[in-house]
């Protein structure tokens, strides 16, 4: 019933194991690559995706530059309510490429067109205030009709 003896383990018993042992270390090794591989994809692709410029964040880049260029230039900004002054600016439009901004007296806003290949994409409106000398614009609505490459 009980062996007592020693048992002999049989030629090939030892191969079997290392063999087994090599192939988990094998698939391990591929499951770690395969990991570092889509890890490097994604980083790519991130990279790829920042590195990306927006349809419209060139020409709002350069319109709200020249438009803080302009207001520098023609209102004093640290004098006393600067808003009133606004008014002064007329029917001022500053384009780039097919697109401008304006200032819309009733509303008391900036407005930046964008058009693009002759098509109307997008419109956006801008409130603006004044501090410490500085003017800072803050997008509060924008209307979309249409679709850029």
């Amino acid at each position: 019933m009980f062996c007592s003896g020693k048992r002999k383990a049989g030629r090939g018993f030892i191969l079997i194991y290392v063999i087994l042992i090599g192939f988990i270390c094998i698939f391990i090794s591929l499951g770690c690559y395969s990991m570092e591989m889509n890890i490097r994809s994604n980083n790519l692709k991130s990279y790829n995706k920042c590195l990306e410029v927006d349809a419209i964040g060139r020409q709002r880049e350069y319109l709200l530059t020249e438009l803080n260029k302009y207001i520098i230039e023609n209102i004093d900004c640290e004098g006393e309510n600067p808003k009133e002054r606004m008014s002064f600016l007329g029917d001022v439009r500053l384009y780039f490429e097919e697109c401008f901004i304006y200032y819309d007296k009733n509303a008391d806003r900036f407005k930046a067109v964008y058009i693009f290949d002759g098509k109307f994409y997008k419109e956006e409106i801008y409130e603006y205030k004044f501090e410490k000398g500085k003017i800072l614009y803050s997008c509060v609505d924008y209307s979309f009709d249409g679709e850029c490459e």
